[in-house]
């Protein structure tokens, strides 16, 4: 091997996270895998403190500054592994945290499996998993490798692969599901894919607001399109190859259920199924159920958000999926 060239790259897409991309930066500079073999390329459109960070960080990565505002996931992710020198590519997030012994142990999978995507695990953050027992909407990551989704929070791709299919596509409106149509377009290839749980990530605890999530859940508007151009993938639907969540189905009858139930009070059993699948889980003291209960209306909202943006998706994209 060149010394010149490494044999991985790291590539970090990061918008207006400069907190968590110090986290990360740090965490990476306690790789046991020595810096002679691995380089670290970090593409950001963030109007923070994110190129001085990266500018004067120990590390001293490569970096790419887009126009802020322009930078999808997609972009500065193809922008970072075409800037990059290695013949593979490991691809993490801005959000994450990974273990030590990750980069090294990942090198280590690939190495096994010539020529195969390798997904190591993710984990919410020990550190911020406390959030998970309290916060009503919460977003973090649990991957158990190799996922059906391979999310880029932790996954390696040979270079040549990405070159074989020009890398993400760029196209998808919104930051979901480009991972997985990359994948997929290499699965449909006979790219091979497994696993490195040994390799192992962490993924930040994220609240938000009602309004915030419910602004949140138009990314999902995505899906329908990753679905009509991987008709497979349908099979990784909850229910029936149309609903996305088992709960998206019982929602519309939990809906008309509340609002009939005045007219026909036997008409609110048919808010029972939804009820039960979608009720969090705060502890038997009175006072958690209590605390539960006045959480539904929120899920409520989530749910209905998240279905109102697959059927403009599915309308958008003429193919059904809720």
């Amino acid at each position: 091997m060149e010394a010149s060239r490494p044999e991985v790259s790291v590539v970090v897409p990061s918008h207006e996270r400069g907190t968590r991309l110090r986290w990360l930066l740090n965490a990476l500079e306690e790789q046991t895998l020595p810096r002679s073999q691995w380089e670290l390329v970090v593409v950001f459109d963030s109007t923070d403190d994110t190129e001085e960070l990266v500018r004067t960080h120990p590390l001293a990565p490569r970096y790419v500054r887009l126009t802020p505002g322009t930078g999808t996931p997609s972009r500065q992710r193809n922008t970072g592994w075409r800037e990059s020198k290695a013949p593979l590519i490991a691809f993490t997030d801005d959000d994450g945290r990974p273990e030590p012994d990750w980069l090294e142990r990942l090198l280590a999978a690939a190495r096994e499996n010539p020529g195969a995507i390798v997904q190591g695990a993710t984990k919410p953050d020990p550190d911020e998993a406390e959030i998970m027992r309290w916060a009503p909407r919460y977003r973090s990551m649990e991957v158990d490798p190799p996922g059906p989704y391979a999310q880029t929070c932790n996954i390696l791709y040979p270079r040549e692969a990405l070159e074989a299919v020009d890398g993400f596509d760029e196209s998808f409106p919104y930051p979901a599901g480009e991972d997985l149509d990359l994948a997929a377009r290499l699965w449909e290839r006979g790219t091979p894919y497994v696993g490195a749980p040994e390799a192992l990530t962490y993924h930040a605890v994220d609240t938000f607001s009602l309004p915030a999530a419910i602004r949140f859940n138009r990314r999902w508007e995505s899906i329908p399109l990753l679905m009509k151009r991987h008709p497979q993938l349908r099979e990784q639907l909850e229910l029936g190859h149309v609903f996305w969540k088992r709960r998206h189905a019982m929602l519309p009858p939990a809906l008309v259920g509340v609002a009939l139930h005045r007219r026909e009070p036997l008409l609110a059993l048919l808010a029972v199924p939804w009820v039960l699948y979608a009720l969090p889980h705060r502890g038997s003291h009175p006072m958690g159920r209590v605390r539960a209960a006045t959480e539904l209306f929120g899920r409520a909202a989530v749910d209905a958000s998240e279905m109102w943006a697959m059927v403009k998706g599915s309308a958008r994209y003429r193919t059904l999926v809720l």
